[in-house]
């Protein structure tokens, strides 16, 4: 766990210091978060495919489950848990329909994995013990969803999946502004590299000359805006890194 946050560290180091031209740089030789640095290393999530998804016929059955799922489930805690559980259901139908071919059904089929995502955070808010378990799961999800964004190649669903990252990450940034200064910096040493990485997929496609004008400005906007409150929530461990850096500096020269 500390050498992915130190990993997470130095890749943000990276990008953040360089300044927001970062955002139209992506095309040139992946000079940005992922440089050196994968999904891998933020902890794969492997999460499945589901065997009913939305084109089945019996797939109306599964919202029967659903349903009465929630309705035995006794309170408020029990029922965060059982979005969660819905909200990954979405993301392994999701990965169904891409291995199936049909990704016309992932816009609405990641509609409904927002709508439980939003319940989750909405159920949780009350109960701050509540609220880290839920944003560790939020950041699997970033995952998730940034391996199978390159998967397809629907114009809709990209946006789609782009849609819910972007969901994603502003439930986790009203989470830590919720919480204590103690749980507020393990929530964001627990999701701090998925979402950077999930930011510079954001930056990747704000340089993407098959998006409108208008989808561009608004995802460079995203991109300036998910850059900042990660650069705000690690500016502590930057200026340390940076203290690191003039520390070894001296005894490196002294070594040559």
């Amino acid at each position: 766990m500390r050498v992915t946050w130190i990993l997470a560290i130095l890749a943000l180091s990276a990008i953040f210091l360089s300044g927001c031209n970062t955002v139209f740089a992506a095309s040139n030789a992946q000079e940005d978060l992922t440089s050196g640095l994968t999904l891998d290393e933020a902890g794969a999530v492997e999460i499945g495919e589901s065997l009913i998804y939305p084109s089945s016929p019996l797939y109306f059955l599964k919202g029967i489950r659903e349903r009465i799922e929630l309705m035995l489930s006794s309170n408020n805690k029990a029922k965060a848990q059982r979005e969660l559980e819905f909200a990954q259901r979405r993301l392994r139908e999701v990965r169904a329909l891409i291995k199936h071919q049909r990704q016309d059904l992932i816009d609405s089929t990641l509609e409904r994995y927002k709508a439980s995502l939003n319940e989750a955070r909405s159920l949780s808010a009350p109960d701050s013990s509540l609220q880290l378990p839920v944003g560790e799961a939020i950041s699997r999800h970033l995952d998730v969803l940034q391996r199978v964004h390159d998967q397809v190649g629907n114009p809709r669903a990209k946006q789609a999946i782009r849609a819910a990252l972007e969901r994603g990450m502003e439930h986790l940034q009203t989470m830590q502004k919720r919480l204590d200064l103690v749980q507020q910096q393990e929530l964001i040493r627990k999701t701090a590299l998925r979402q950077a990485l999930a930011c510079n997929l954001l930056a990747r496609e704000a340089s993407n000359s098959g998006l409108t004008d208008t989808d561009r400005v608004y995802l460079t906007q995203k991109v300036k805006d998910c850059q900042q409150n990660i650069r705000e929530n690690l500016k502590d461990e930057l200026m340390e890194l940076r203290d690191m850096k003039k520390q070894l500096r001296p005894a490196t020269q002294s070594a040559k």
